[in-house]
């Protein structure tokens, strides 16, 4: 017989049944950080160009093999709330910057882990949560001193490749110099005139598998994966006109029947609609144009009336690459078939089909002439080289437009957080409130950052940061962590050209400083029942009753 425990009194019994209720620190806080730290010793084996990937398989049951902490958190399907509040700051780091998704989860996770040893030592969140606040206060007043290189020459290809090294060899070590570059031409070639803002979306990547990265090359047109759809596969000085509906009569969306009363009635309805198709495609013929792209599918009919009037056809799926089509050209996206306007119709030197590797793909080409998208090709032997390289090269993109708005730079491979670390340690032993011990912990989960890069590597960890530090503390605040190397061995990091975007190391501090203050400061949970359908039966006789109802 089921007996019903009944409910404490309180909060509880006023909630719906089937809510979950939990107070109090154990509860509310110290379970829960269980699961936060979870996840964060799962992302720390990431960070770093030493980083190690992840197998992801999502309920769709599509693979990622990656080590970007972005796409992670992206495609597992986390329902712890704490958990969740951590991934949805790392996809505002990453919506903002386009970096430092991993630093955030860490940071966070590392001032978390440090605030629950505070607790159960007896510090009150209130205290914890001041000493964390001015601890960033205080990282973020020094950031602007550490400040080593500034990016003077947007348009020298040269000081870009050197800029955008880290960021690129964060997702894929080995290749950083040879993509970094491939990016500052791509990013260069669509750079607007002064006082006009960078766009990201003018850069366009075409995946071909099969070579190696080293095959990689950037292309100022678009190069995109498909085939042309007649015979005609080669146009010099196209006028190009740019459709996202079908290639050929429109159909009626609803149902219909048609009444035959004679042969003749048969007959005049199968040549009007030939007719009708003649029509179209010699009025767009008429007007000049020699190229047309669609979005839609393409009809036979119509197909044929378009070889015979020596006009190339291509077909694309992606209304994103039908945008960024017309921004290449100069063209209007048009709704129906019909002949395009002068200023409607996009202009291109020369467009053509070819094959890289087994790949077949149009070429849209200026050949030289000012060109607003520009295409990096990658080739890759798998699809998992692939996205790796796409990865890097989107980071470096990123990096780029977050430079156009703060040029400053900060020495990298650990330097920046050693420094801050040092000095707000200096701060906590020197403040007399209860607030000292939160800023001491702030320094340790400054720390941990170099240390995961050192323990990344295979390095000695603890003989790497105490080098570091004591090098610190003489006043080298440029000190980073070798990486390729067997020993524990420290370098400059702006002489090694090891450099961060400013922009996206504040951020990210004040991001994870707020994200921790936040879950510090939740006293209950409280948790609803989830929405959906009955229960499956099963083998317990109470299989629809909850939790609470006890036999």
């Amino acid at each position: 017989m089921a007996a019903h425990v009944p409910l404490a009194p309180g909060l509880p019994q006023m909630l719906k049944e089937g809510t979950k209720f939990f107070s109090g620190l154990q509860e509310t806080l110290f379970s829960n950080l269980t699961a936060c730290k979870a996840l964060v010793r799962t992302l720390r084996s990431c960070y770093g160009p030493m980083g190690h990937h992840k197998l992801v398989v999502n309920h769709l049951g599509k693979s990622f093999h990656t080590s970007h902490a972005a796409t992670i958190l992206r495609e597992l399907e986390v329902e712890n709330p704490v958990a969740c509040l951590l991934r949805t700051t790392a996809e505002a780091q990453q919506e903002e910057t386009g970096d430092g998704t991993t630093f955030v989860i860490l940071l966070a996770g590392a001032l978390l882990e440090n605030a629950e040893k505070l607790l159960r030592s007896g510090i009150s969140v209130v205290h914890i949560q001041a000493g964390y606040e001015m601890a960033c206060k205080e990282a973020l007043r020094l950031l602007p001193g550490l400040v080593s290189h500034v990016l003077k020459k947007p348009r020298d290809i040269d000081e870009v490749t050197c800029v955008l090294q880290t960021a690129v060899g964060s997702k894929i070590f080995g290749h950083q110099k040879f993509l970094a570059r491939l990016v500052a031409k791509a990013c260069v070639s669509v750079l607007p005139h002064p006082g006009t803002t960078f766009n990201p979306d003018f850069i366009h990547i075409c995946k071909v598998p099969g070579g190696d990265a080293a095959d990689s090359r950037v292309l100022e047109g678009m190069v995109i994966c498909t085939e042309a759809e007649g015979i005609v596969k080669r146009v010099e000085r196209a006028c190009v006109a740019v459709y996202c509906c079908t290639f050929g009569p429109s159909g009626l969306e609803a149902k219909n029947t048609t009444i035959f009363r004679s042969v003749e009635d048969m007959k005049d309805f199968g040549s009007s609609e030939e007719k009708l198709t003649k029509h179209l495609v010699r009025a767009v013929a008429a007007a000049g144009i020699n190229t047309v792209v669609v979005g839609g599918k393409v009809d036979d009919q119509a197909l044929f009336y378009a070889n015979s009037y020596k006009i190339m056809v291509v077909r694309l799926s992606s209304r994103v690459q039908l945008q960024s089509l017309c921004r290449a050209v100069g063209a209007t996206l048009l709704l129906t078939l019909v002949p395009p306007l002068p200023e409607a119709t996009g202009h291109c030197r020369r467009v053509y089909t070819s094959e890289i590797g087994s790949t077949n793909v149009v070429v849209f080409s200026q050949d030289g002439a000012a060109c607003p998208v520009a295409t990096v090709v990658l080739r890759g032997s798998t699809q998992e080289m692939l996205d790796c390289l796409d990865e890097a090269v989107r980071d470096g993109i990123s990096i780029y437009n977050v430079l156009g708005s703060d040029p400053r730079l900060l020495p990298g491979s650990g330097a920046t957080e050693m420094a801050l670390a040092v000095r707000l340690s200096t701060l906590g032993m020197y403040y007399p409130g209860t607030e000292q011990y939160g800023i001491l912990e702030f320094s340790q989960a400054l720390k941990t950052l170099p240390a995961t890069l050192a323990e990344n590597a295979g390095l000695p960890v603890n003989k790497v940061m105490a080098k570091m530090e004591v090098q610190h503390q003489l006043g080298t605040q440029n000190t980073g962590i070798k990486l390729v190397s067997e020993e524990a061995e420290t370098i400059n990091a702006t002489k090694e050209g090891l450099l961060d975007p400013f922009l996206v190391k504040h951020r990210a501090i004040a991001l994870a400083t707020q994200v921790s203050v936040t879950l510090l400061g939740v006293s209950e949970i409280m948790v609803a029942r989830k929405a959906g359908g009955p229960k499956f039966r099963g083998e317990n006789p109470n299989w629809d009753k909850e939790s609470d109802i006890l036999d």
